[in-house]
């Protein structure tokens, strides 16, 4: 049973300068007419299918979805909301960036049924802004807020730690500027050097010094004794939310819940009959390499991140497919839990020992070395576990 919705909009005004995302600086309004006439098919194709009855979250994420502008993001939403009984849905989220967000587009999104705004904010420094290569300022993020605050309560900032001069002070900074701005979700995440990026290039010719690891670790132990000192919790291993403001649909990819994935660059996970029915729809062209018949209990479908040929598909993109086995399916679901400060529990260990029994030990292990702990009939991540995430998760899912 699919519950999440995620439509992919590639496009931005301009690449930031640490961006690696199947995204693209698109100034063409062809293209992305052509883009929306896709997407719009693949949604009409998946609700004549009787796939989005069940849904309850609908993320646009991206790229840029505000950068579509008023006219294609109505049409868009608009489309979704003649498509799926909103009325179901807990979570309507649209990210946005500042400079491309407006008091009018609040409105009409928030009067379509879009409840929650996602605004990509990175920082309120404004030099550390410039050394990201993003196109906005701090006064255009607080400008930002003071337009969705008109229609919204529910909106997230997203932060970037570690960039290129940042201080400590300036991260802080931002914290507290964040916090004051009303957000009711705040997302946390160090700066990662990716090969192709212009930043990645500026390291490498020796005109800017890499992210230092030490110092992101420290802003993000920061980031946690300001964030949580307000009220807020950390719900899982980037995100922190007033209570019941944790977003549903992020939270749905951590807890081994379905969801299909739209648009170049989208990806899915789906049980074998509800990919099926996608192919069957027309939502994918089929991939012939894939074989459910070998006890496949659960498939990632990954769309090709071309648009151009994603616009000549016509909203039936080429896929790529991996299928799951039971085994590997109950140990992702362990490995992604790990991602939450709730983890997973003791029963849901003991069930995958029962196809798994190394999962057993692998959790002893990683108990000794400090990285999770027992409480309440759960294993959850301790403080260190937090920051060595990926040896928790290199370790549960090294068992694959």
């Amino acid at each position: 049973m699919i519950e999440g919705l995620y439509l992919h909009i590639p496009f931005c005004a301009k690449r930031c300068a640490y961006c690696d995302f199947a995204t693209e600086a698109c100034h063409d309004d062809a293209r992305m007419d052509a883009y929306i006439d896709g997407l719009s098919l693949a949604i009409r194709r998946a609700s004549r299918a009787g796939l989005l009855g069940s849904i309850k979250t609908i993320y646009l994420g991206g790229g840029t979805p505000s950068y579509l502008g008023t006219r294609r993001l109505n049409s868009l939403v608009y489309l979704i909301s003649l498509s799926i009984n909103l009325e179901n849905v807990e979570e309507f989220t649209v990210e946005a960036n500042p400079d491309s967000i407006d008091e009018r587009m609040v409105k009409d999104l928030f009067a379509l049924g879009v409840d929650r705004f996602s605004l990509g904010a990175q920082s309120f420094d404004d030099e550390v802004l410039s050394a990201y290569g993003r196109i906005h300022d701090a006064r255009q993020i607080e400008r930002a807020v003071t337009c969705i605050k008109g229609r919204v309560e529910n909106f997230s900032l997203d932060l970037i730690c570690g960039g290129p001069g940042q201080s400590m002070q300036s991260w802080e900074d931002s914290l507290e500027r964040a916090l004051a701005s009303g957000a009711k979700h705040i997302s946390i995440y160090p700066l990662t050097l990716e090969e192709g990026t212009p930043l990645f290039a500026q390291v490498e010719a020796g005109t800017c010094a890499p992210p230092d690891e030490d110092a992101e670790a420290d802003m993000m132990e920061r980031a946690g004794e300001v964030l949580e000192a307000a009220g807020m919790h950390r719900y899982e291993v980037a995100s922190y939310a007033y209570p019941g403001f944790e977003s549903r649909h992020n939270s749905s990819y951590w807890s081994g819940v379905e969801y299909l994935g739209l648009g170049s660059g989208a990806a899915s996970m789906l049980s074998c009959e509800d990919y099926r029915a996608c192919i069957d729809a027309g939502l994918f062209a089929p991939d012939f390499g894939c074989d459910l018949s070998k006890g496949a209990a659960r498939v990632r479908v990954e769309c090709e991140t071309d648009t151009t040929a994603f616009n000549e598909s016509l909203g039936a993109p080429h896929v790529q497919v991996e299928t799951l086995t039971d085994a590997q399916a109950q140990l992702e679901d362990l490995m992604l839990g790990m991602r939450k400060s709730s983890g997973v529990s003791l029963e849901q260990v003991h069930h995958a020992a029962a196809i798994v029994p190394e999962v057993s030990g692998v959790f002893t292990s990683l108990e000794e070395r400090g990285l999770v702990a027992e409480k309440q009939g759960r294993y959850v991540p301790t403080k260190r576990g937090w920051l060595c995430g990926n040896e928790v998760y290199g370790a549960i899912w090294g068992l694959a």
